[in-house]
């Protein structure tokens, strides 16, 4: 299972303990009240709180005392103290009256996957870890359709590459029932957008405040972008920030009106260790609007809709024809879902529908094609992330960043907070996505970040630094990979592609190449990874 942490939540049952047996490598971290076990992973083991725990993550919680490594207990009366634990980043599980609830975040940073062990159901916070359990064997449609990268449609982004073994929706949580079975309730829904940018920048300046806060006194910012900018300054501001070789130019120094530490002296109040690092991943995600708000804003403000379509027009060289086809298509979810089935290798990719439309590449094997078709069939009956297009498609490409993150190694991604999502869906998407200037509600909410200087962003997956050093032969990675063993992809068509200096499909070589490092023993984070460098953000 490899040396990267996990945990394993367990229901509250007799005979759940046989389970365990498959989990090696792991102890019991907490248990229920009635002695048997509840948390079972790599960490050290803490007492229990009035049935509630909260699990790994960055920040912790305002109600939160740390009792051992990466594990927090809760002191709240009951699991309904459970809902007050949003600050930061983390995994929270509840025991009470034989039943346990387990889940993750709405943003999709701490994920929950779900699979049936010995007849029992556990949750986890790795896929991996479960499937190895199961002996799960490799789901090859599922497998397919992760070629599609960022594309990857709602809810093809909950199934995972192991038969069995399924992520529970972000925003979800899986109940452990006291009668064996599992139940998944959603817990979380987005606010409604009715804040201008004033209001909305002040809103979203606190809870980044917050967020910074709660990583420690000490910390470091990482290199790049816009976002670990903001991070940097507002670290900076509190006396929270420490100089590190990592970060370019000078951006990561103290704040002014602390003293100087003597040559050779670890920083003040840096604890021993490595300090916790914020990368700036996912603001532009997060405090955007992608291009399908204009659907949303032509129903009831059609000039406004105008107004802001030439500048996107201009940035996206749409032709007028395909805005006016995507400003009329009147397509619910489940059927442009169903059409997507049919246009796999479509070269048409219009806009202002319900999202990036998932596309192939030219080397995926016919038979593997018709396998994600049938996939998009099978899962169509399904409710959008949201009523409204540009708000379904922000939820996705907040959960698609979030998935690159882990991919890429994971750390304290402050934007990825629940509280700050929050703040900023609560805006206006016109307002948030206004073409005119880069990350509006951003610089509206730190205005500091205007006068900083330019970096070369990074921010998508966790600003590289997170890389691996893993050049191996393409070659080589093509040969071993379980996408060329199971004939999902020509591995010749993919090296005449990257034999082509511009490759029109080098994002697709990026994510297939990513794709095709997976093995079937595991991945961080839960499944195969996500290439490093995705697509720029729109805004």
């Amino acid at each position: 299972m490899g040396s990267e942490s996990w945990f394993v939540v367990l229901p509250d049952l007799v005979g759940a303990g046989r389970a365990l047996r498959r989990l090696r490598g792991g102890a019991v971290l907490v248990a229920h009240r009635s002695g048997r076990p509840w948390v079972v992973g790599s960490g050290t083991p803490v007492s229990r709180e009035d049935g509630v725990v909260v699990i790994g993550g960055g920040g912790g919680a305002e109600v939160a005392v740390r009792l051992g490594a990466g594990v927090l207990a809760v002191p709240v009366d009951g699991a309904a103290g459970g809902d007050r634990v949003r600050a930061g980043s983390c995994h929270l599980s509840a025991s009470v009256d034989g039943g346990v609830r387990v889940r993750g975040t709405a943003s999709g940073l701490r994920r929950v996957f779900h699979a049936r062990v010995d007849g029992v159901d556990l949750a986890c916070d790795r896929a991996d870890v479960l499937a190895a359990a199961a002996s799960a064997p490799v789901d090859e449609a599922v497998l397919a359709a992760l070629l599609l990268g960022d594309r990857l449609p709602h809810p093809l982004t909950d199934l995972t590459p192991w038969r069995g073994v399924t992520a529970v929706p972000a925003g979800s949580e899986l109940e452990l029932r006291s009668d064996g079975g599992t139940r998944t309730r959603r817990w979380w829904t987005p606010p409604e957008p009715v804040l201008g940018i004033e209001d909305g920048a002040a809103g979203l300046r606190r809870a980044l405040e917050e967020a910074v806060g709660l990583r420690g006194d000490a910390v470091t910012a990482g290199p790049g972008g816009i976002g670990a900018a903001v991070l940097g300054l507002l670290a900076d501001r509190r006396g929270a920030l420490t100089p590190t070789d990592a970060a370019p130019g000078g951006a990561a120094t103290r704040a002014t009106d602390l003293p100087a530490p003597p040559p050779c002296a670890p920083p003040p109040c840096a604890p021993p260790g490595p300090l916790p690092r914020l990368h700036g991943t996912g603001a532009d995600e997060v405090v955007g609007a992608p291009v399908e708000y204009l659907h949303d804003l032509a129903r009831h403000d059609p000039r406004a809709a105008w107004q802001h379509l030439a500048a996107h027009r201009a940035r996206h060289r749409w032709a007028v024809g395909d805005v006016l086809r995507g400003f009329a298509d009147r397509r619910d979810y489940r059927a442009w879902l169903l059409d997507q089935a049919h246009a796999l290798h479509d070269d048409a990719v219009p806009p202002l529908g319900w999202g990036a439309p998932p596309r192939l590449p030219p080397w995926v094997s016919v038979e593997a094609a018709a396998g994600v078709a049938a996939l998009l069939r099978a899962h169509a009956d399904v409710e959008p992330l949201a009523p409204r297009r540009g708000q379904h498609s922000h939820l996705q490409r907040v959960r698609a960043v979030a998935a690159s993150f882990l991919a890429a190694g994971g750390g304290e991604a402050p934007f990825l907070d629940d509280r700050v999502l929050e703040a900023c869906l609560a805006v206006r998407a016109e307002q948030r996505g206004a073409p005119w200037g880069r990350a509006p509600l951003l610089v509206a909410a730190v205005p500091e970040v205007a006068f900083a200087p330019e970096e070369a962003s990074a921010d998508h997956t966790g600003e590289n630094e997170n890389d691996d050093g893993n050049h191996d032969d393409e070659n080589d990675v093509l040969d071993a990979s379980p996408l060329t063993a199971l004939g999902i992809v020509d591995a010749d068509v993919v090296r005449a592609h990257l034999a082509v200096p511009e490759p029109r499909w080098a994002t697709a070589l990026a994510h297939t190449l990513a794709v095709a490092r997976w093995r079937p023993g595991g991945a961080l984070g839960g499944g195969p990874p996500r290439p490093r460098d995705p697509p720029p953000a729109v805004n």
